[in-house]
């Protein structure tokens, strides 16, 4: 890596110059570090810190609502009941960083799904089965990406499009029934504890966030992906392979999802075509809840993390303090539009 903190030459086409990437690098962080009159800094934190401050204020009335609500019982399963959204959500969060995102994971979590039971009801093994189903859901990543690279479409369009495409394929392969996994260990990925302790889908929640945003800080791909959100076209001009990076996204967005179908199914060791309906929109709210931006640009899975659980901890809310479930949904979606609203008037102003 050169000590400007440019793209390594592996990175950039022959005769890109360094000082064109730099440029792009430096816009980002100038955007980001961008300095305020003093008067405005405690708002433009809050604006920035809108998912924090939320998961402090809701932390503070759950303590006052249920006294069952900050035991460690009830926590350990707020965060084993997000685990799934959270994984799911760490792809979407680099995917909005280059100002895309994927409708089509909502259908690829149950697809897995449908295609690792069918495996085992087929008589394959635990891992060959497991291994065919995420292999399944990086495909219809790597279908997006290249649609979006090729034709250059708008992303929205062309994910809704293939998520009706693997919802029509998982509703054909199951008649429309349930199946049921046929293999007792597969149930351990989604229901079993490290160290009796933890539940395995949060360590891989949380692990898969802490990697991703070294990645996301510490790498030529990490940058990448914020220069292309920022200016695509000066990403180009500074030697990002825009086109194999977007494709890579598409893919790893798909990935996360596939991980997510495989934990889901396996805790419920049973899958159907539509067992994450909405899960498009939930992700979406918990990545721009914890501060990526729907412009691209900024963000990070940390960020992710606290977007989740702010989700996570609003839904336990509710269900303790016995919101109807309608209500719950209208409850979401006000904190997203309160959110969108925030971070759209913040984009504006900066």
């Amino acid at each position: 890596m050169s000590s400007t903190g440019s793209l390594p030459d592996s990175a950039r086409p022959a005769g890109a110059g360094d000082n064109v990437s730099s440029v792009a690098v430096d816009v980002e962080e100038s955007l980001r570090h961008k300095t305020r009159p003093i008067y405005q800094q405690p708002v433009a934190f809050a604006k920035a810190n809108i998912a924090l401050i939320l998961l402090l204020v809701l932390i503070v009335a759950g303590s006052f609502i249920s006294d069952k609500f900050l035991t460690l019982n009830n926590l350990r399963n707020i965060l084993w009941a997000v685990s799934i959204l959270g994984i799911v959500s760490m792809g979407q969060t680099l995917l909005l960083i280059t100002k895309n995102f994927d409708m089509s994971i909502s259908m690829v979590v149950p697809f897995v799904g449908v295609v690792a039971i069918g495996l085992q009801i087929e008589g394959w093994d635990l891992i060959p089965s497991i291994m065919g189903g995420v292999l399944a859901g990086c495909a219809v990543g790597v279908l997006n990406g290249a649609l979006v690279v090729i034709t250059k479409a708008n992303p929205f369009l062309i994910t809704l499009g293939t998520q009706t495409m693997v919802y029509s394929i998982s509703l054909a392969l199951t008649e429309a029934k349930t199946w049921y996994g046929t293999i007792p260990d597969f149930n351990i990925i989604g229901r079993g504890k490290l160290f009796n302790e933890i539940h395995y889908s949060i360590v891989i929640f949380l692990a898969l966030a802490v990697i991703l945003e070294i990645i996301l800080r510490r790498t030529a791909y990490g940058r990448s992906l914020y220069v292309i959100g920022i200016n695509e076209e000066a990403g180009k001009l500074s030697g990002v392979l825009v086109k194999r990076i977007k494709l890579f996204t598409f893919t790893f967005c798909a990935f996360t999802a596939a991980l997510g179908g495989i934990v889901m199914s396996s805790r419920l060791n049973s899958t159907n075509a539509s067992g994450a309906v909405g899960m498009e929109f939930d992700s979406i709210i918990a990545v721009v809840l914890g501060g990526t931006s729907l412009f691209g640009g900024s963000g990070g899975t940390l960020r992710t993390v606290i977007g989740v659980l702010v989700l996570g901890i609003l839904d336990n809310l509710m269900v303790l303090a016995r919101v109807p479930y309608e209500g719950q949904f209208i409850g979401k979606g006000l904190v997203f539009l309160l959110v969108v609203g925030i971070s759209t008037n913040f984009n504006l102003r900066r």
